[in-house]
Protein backbone atom coordinates (compact mmCIF):
# COMPACT_ATOMS: atom_id res chain seq x y z
CA UNK A 1 0.00 0.00 0.00
CA UNK A 2 2.79 2.51 1.11
CA UNK A 3 4.68 1.92 -2.48
CA UNK A 4 1.05 3.31 -4.54
CA UNK A 5 1.00 5.96 -1.95
CA UNK A 6 4.34 7.02 -2.93
CA UNK A 7 3.44 6.31 -6.39
CA UNK A 8 1.06 8.57 -6.05
CA UNK A 9 2.14 11.48 -4.79
CA UNK A 10 5.26 11.52 -7.16
CA UNK A 11 2.74 11.77 -10.00
CA UNK A 12 1.02 14.11 -8.38
CA UNK A 13 4.16 16.51 -7.59
CA UNK A 14 5.04 16.31 -11.38
CA UNK A 15 1.74 17.23 -12.38
CA UNK A 16 1.78 20.32 -10.63
CA UNK A 17 5.46 20.87 -11.51
CA UNK A 18 4.37 20.96 -15.63
CA UNK A 19 1.37 22.79 -14.88
CA UNK A 20 3.25 25.73 -13.22
CA UNK A 21 6.04 25.34 -15.99
CA UNK A 22 2.96 25.94 -18.43
CA UNK A 23 1.51 28.88 -16.65
CA UNK A 24 5.57 30.69 -16.53
CA UNK A 25 5.37 29.93 -20.30
CA UNK A 26 1.97 31.20 -20.81
CA UNK A 27 3.48 35.15 -18.15
CA UNK A 28 6.30 34.89 -20.27
CA UNK A 29 4.49 34.71 -23.08
CA UNK A 30 2.10 37.49 -22.81
CA UNK A 31 5.25 39.76 -21.36
CA UNK A 32 6.71 39.84 -24.72
CA UNK A 33 3.75 39.70 -27.23
CA UNK A 34 3.12 43.05 -25.02
CA UNK A 35 6.32 44.41 -26.42
CA UNK A 36 6.49 46.83 -29.31
CA UNK A 37 7.41 45.40 -32.98
CA UNK A 38 6.57 42.00 -31.39
CA UNK A 39 3.48 40.87 -34.16
CA UNK A 40 2.95 37.14 -32.39
CA UNK A 41 5.54 34.95 -29.99
CA UNK A 42 5.41 31.20 -29.10
CA UNK A 43 7.70 28.78 -27.15
CA UNK A 44 8.33 25.32 -28.14
CA UNK A 45 9.16 22.09 -26.27
CA UNK A 46 12.93 22.39 -26.62
CA UNK A 47 12.98 25.87 -25.35
CA UNK A 48 12.87 28.08 -28.23
CA UNK A 49 11.51 31.60 -27.82
CA UNK A 50 10.28 32.57 -31.56
CA UNK A 51 9.13 36.26 -31.87
CA UNK A 52 7.94 37.32 -35.00
CA UNK A 53 8.33 41.19 -36.11
CA UNK A 54 8.36 43.24 -38.83
CA UNK A 55 12.31 43.83 -40.76
CA UNK A 56 12.99 47.01 -39.90
CA UNK A 57 16.89 48.01 -40.58
CA UNK A 58 17.21 50.58 -38.07
CA UNK A 59 16.64 47.75 -35.44
CA UNK A 60 19.37 45.83 -34.04
CA UNK A 61 17.81 42.80 -33.93
CA UNK A 62 20.60 40.64 -31.87
CA UNK A 63 20.00 43.41 -29.27
CA UNK A 64 16.51 42.73 -29.87
CA UNK A 65 17.14 39.23 -29.24
CA UNK A 66 18.81 39.43 -25.96
CA UNK A 67 16.25 42.04 -24.24
CA UNK A 68 13.39 39.21 -25.28
CA UNK A 69 15.78 36.52 -23.24
CA UNK A 70 15.95 39.07 -20.15
CA UNK A 71 11.94 39.68 -20.26
CA UNK A 72 11.22 36.39 -20.21
CA UNK A 73 14.26 35.15 -17.63
CA UNK A 74 11.86 35.92 -14.37
CA UNK A 75 9.07 34.12 -15.71
CA UNK A 76 10.95 30.43 -15.50
CA UNK A 77 9.84 29.91 -18.87
CA UNK A 78 12.49 26.92 -20.15
CA UNK A 79 13.83 29.53 -22.78
CA UNK A 80 17.32 28.50 -23.86
CA UNK A 81 17.43 30.42 -27.56
CA UNK A 82 15.39 33.50 -28.46
CA UNK A 83 14.86 33.35 -32.70
CA UNK A 84 13.36 36.80 -34.10
CA UNK A 85 11.62 36.29 -37.52
CA UNK A 86 10.85 38.20 -40.03
CA UNK A 87 6.99 38.27 -40.15
CA UNK A 88 7.21 37.89 -44.09
CA UNK A 89 8.69 34.47 -43.91
CA UNK A 90 5.69 33.09 -41.40
CA UNK A 91 2.80 33.85 -43.26
CA UNK A 92 3.69 31.13 -46.17
CA UNK A 93 3.07 28.33 -44.71
CA UNK A 94 6.49 27.74 -43.85
CA UNK A 95 8.08 25.27 -40.85
CA UNK A 96 10.38 27.19 -38.26
CA UNK A 97 12.93 25.50 -40.14
CA UNK A 98 12.25 27.74 -42.95
CA UNK A 99 11.60 31.07 -41.35
CA UNK A 100 14.06 33.84 -41.93
CA UNK A 101 15.70 34.74 -38.93
CA UNK A 102 17.04 37.87 -37.97
CA UNK A 103 18.55 37.09 -35.36
CA UNK A 104 19.39 34.23 -32.91
CA UNK A 105 20.36 34.11 -29.14
CA UNK A 106 21.41 31.46 -26.41
CA UNK A 107 19.79 33.63 -23.50
CA UNK A 108 22.13 31.68 -21.08
CA UNK A 109 24.97 33.45 -22.44
CA UNK A 110 22.91 36.57 -21.80
CA UNK A 111 23.86 38.52 -18.19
Amino acid sequence: MRPMIAALCLTLGLLLLAGGARADQVTALATVRAQPKVLDASIDDRGNLYVVVKNETAVSWDAYGAAMCRLVRPHQARVFQAHVIDMTSVGKGAKPAQWKRLAQVNCSAIN
